[in-house]
C-alpha cells in the first residue's frame, strides 16, 4: 500500500515500543494505519479480584437490533464477477399481490472481483443474541472467496476494495463464514485447513488442521462457541472456537456438501449430494430427504405462515437441481405418526409444503434475512422475511414471505395444496452463472458504540481517508466498465461442465 500523505503541522508518530510478547500473524490487509500513540502517561491498572474476574467472563448482554429497512444482495460468479443490489420495500396504494408496498431492486456494482470464478461471498453482521430469527444487521464490510486462493475484503459503504487477506489461507475458498457473537471469519479452503481471522484488525488468529483433503463448508453456532464443517473425508468434525481445537468427529459415510445450522442452534442440516439429513444437537436422525439429481443449499427460519395464528413454525429451505426452491415444515416433532403397523424407528415424512419457482436452471445458494415493512416503529415493528436465491440461469430473485404467508392462510383447513410463489423482485445478469449470494441489512451505527468492527468513521476521518488514498483504494466498477473482458477460462468452462453432468 503507497505512503499516506503528511498532514502539515502534524506530529511524527513515536516509535513502537518493542516488546517480547508474541503477536498473532498479521494477514496482508491494505487498511487505514493504526492512530498514533497517545502522549498520556497511563495509569497502573488496579489489581482485580477474584469476584472481578469471573464477572469479566460473562457475555455482555447485546440489546438485539431492529429489522432493517434498506439491505444489500451480493453475488458472485464464475465469471469472476461480483453483483450487489440495494433493496428496500416501498408504500404503494396497491399491488397486484394485494399487499401494501413493492420491492425496490436498484442495481449498485458490478465489476469482476477476482482472477477466477468466486465461490462464497459474506457479510459482516453486528453482535445479537440467538433470538430463533433472520434478523442479520451489519453490512460495512463484504468479504468474497473463489478459484485464485484469495480472500478480498470490500467496504459496502464506501464501495471500495480495502484489503487482500492470504495468510495461511491455501488452497481455493470454498465457504466465508462470519461470526459476529467472536468478531471472526471463518474460511475454509481446498486444502484441509479452515482459516480464522479477527475481523476488528483482520490478524490471522489461528488455522484449525484436521479434516484429510478440501473443506466444502463450515458453519458456527449461533452463540459463536463451536462450528461445524464438512469435507472430502466424509467426516463431521466440531471445533472450539474458543480454544482453537477439534473436539468431536463423526463418520457421515459420503463427502458432505454443507453443514447448516438452525437459527436458535438446536439442530442442523447435511447435505450429501443427493441426500439431505437433519441431526438434533445430541446427532440423533430428525429428518431425512433425497432428490433424483442433487441438492445445493438448505436453510432454516422461523416464521409465522399462518397469519391467523402468530405461533412461529419452523421451516426448511431447500435449493435444487431443477430449479426450485421447497419449503418444508420441520416444527413437528420427529416421530411417526400414531398408526399400530408404522415402524417406530421411522423417521416422519416430509413433503413439501411450498415451492419458490422463477428460475430455469438449478438454484446455487440461497440467503434469507428479515426486513422492516414500510410504517414499522420500534413500538409497533412489522417485518417480514425475503429469501434470496441464484441460479446458473443468471438471474438473482428475491421472494416475501409474506406473500407464502397469506396464500396459506387462504387455504381451506387441512389442505395439502403445494402452494407456488413466484419472486417479488429480480435481477437478471443476462447468463452469468451465478454461485454465490449474500443478504445483509444496513444499519447506521453511532461511534463508540460496543460493536466490533462496525463503528462507523466521522466524516472527518471518511473526507481524509477518501482525499488522501485515492487510487489506492479499487473503486467499485460498473456494467459499462466490464465491456472488453476477457471471457472466463477454460478451465472455468471444465469446471461447469463437470459440475454439471
Amino acid at each position: 500500500m503507497a505512503k499516506r500523505k503528511a498532514t502539515t503541522g502534524a506530529a511524527a508518530p513515536a516509535p513502537k515500543a518493542s516488546s517480547s510478547k508474541p503477536q498473532g500473524k498479521r494477514a496482508r490487509f491494505d487498511g487505514p494505519p493504526p492512530a498514533a500513540p497517545s502522549t498520556k502517561k497511563a495509569s497502573a491498572p488496579a489489581p482485580k479480584s477474584k469476584q472481578a474476574k469471573q464477572a469479566a467472563k460473562i457475555p455482555k448482554t447485546v440489546p438485539t437490533p431492529p429489522a432493517p429497512a434498506t439491505f444489500t444482495v451480493s453475488a458472485g460468479s464464475y465469471e469472476r464477477l461480483l453483483y450487489g443490489l440495494s433493496c428496500n420495500f416501498e408504500p404503494v396504494p396497491s399491488t397486484s399481490t394485494g399487499l401494501p408496498y413493492t420491492l425496490a431492486v436498484t442495481p449498485v456494482f458490478s465489476f469482476p472481483a477476482h482472477l477466477s470464478s468466486l465461490k462464497s461471498v459474506a457479510g459482516s453482521l453486528l453482535p445479537s443474541p440467538g433470538t430463533g430469527s433472520e434478523r442479520k444487521v451489519g453490512g460495512k464490510y463484504l468479504v468474497s472467496g473463489g478459484t485464485d486462493e484469495v480472500v478480498k475484503v470490500w467496504d459496502l459503504r464506501r464501495r471500495k476494495e480495502v484489503g487482500t487477506l492470504e495468510g495461511d489461507t491455501a488452497g481455493n475458498i470454498t465457504c466465508l463464514r462470519f461470526v459476529a457473537q467472536r468478531n471472526m471469519l471463518l474460511a475454509a479452503s481446498t486444502e484441509s485447513g479452515i482459516t480464522l481471522y479477527r475481523v476488528r484488525d483482520w490478524v490471522l488468529l489461528r488455522s484449525l488442521k484436521g479434516h484429510k483433503g478440501r473443506v466444502n463448508s463450515v458453519d458456527a453456532h449461533p452463540d459463536g462457541r463451536v462450528a461445524l464443517s464438512v469435507g472430502q473425508d466424509k467426516m463431521l468434525r466440531m471445533w472450539d472456537l474458543v480454544a482453537g481445537k477439534a473436539v468431536a468427529t463423526m463418520k457421515i459415510g459420503t463427502e458432505g456438501d454443507l453443514v447448516r445450522w438452525n437459527t436458535d442452534g438446536t439442530k442442523f442440516a447435511i447435505i450429501c449430494g443427493s441426500n439431505l439429513t437433519v441431526y438434533g444437537i445430541d446427532m440423533t436422525v430428525l429428518h431425512s430427504l433425497q432428490a433424483p439429481s442433487r441438492f445445493h443449499d438448505v436453510h432454516f427460519c422461523y416464521f409465522p405462515l399462518d397469519v391467523t395464528d402468530p405461533t412461529q413454525c419452523e421451516y426448511l429451505f431447500v435449493a435444487c437441481e431443477d430449479g426450485k426452491t421447497r419449503v418444508f415444515d420441520v416444527t413437528s416433532p420427529s416421530t411417526p405418526v400414531d398408526d399400530p403397523s408404522a415402524d417406530p424407528e421411522a423417521l416422519p415424512t416430509l413433503e413439501p409444503i411450498a415451492q419458490l419457482s422463477g428460475h430455469a436452471n438449478r438454484v446455487k445458494m440461497l440467503d434469507l434475512l428479515e426486513v422492516a415493512l414500510p410504517g414499522s416503529t420500534v413500538e409497533e415493528p412489522a417485518s417480514t422475511v425475503v429469501v434470496t436465491s441464484v441460479s446458473s440461469d443468471g438471474k438473482i430473485n428475491l421472494y416475501d414471505l409474506a406473500i407464502l404467508a397469506s396464500k396459506k392462510t387462504a387455504l381451506p383447513a387441512g389442505s395439502t395444496e403445494l402452494i407456488d410463489i413466484e419472486p417479488s423482485a429480480s435481477h437478471d445478469t443476462e447468463g452469468t452463472r451465478l454461485t454465490c449470494v449474500n443478504a445483509v441489512g444496513m444499519a447506521a451505527v453511532k461511534k463508540g458504540a460496543n460493536v466490533g468492527e462496525e463503528e462507523e468513521d466521522d466524516e472527518e476521518s471518511d473526507s481524509e481517508d477518501d482525499s488522501e488514498e485515492d487510487g489506492e483504494d479499487i473503486a467499485f466498477g460498473s456494467e459499462d466498465e466490464l465491456e472488453g473482458e476477457e471471457e472466463s477460462e477454460a478451465e472455468e468452462e471444465e469446471e461447469e461442465e463437470g459440475e454439471e453432468e
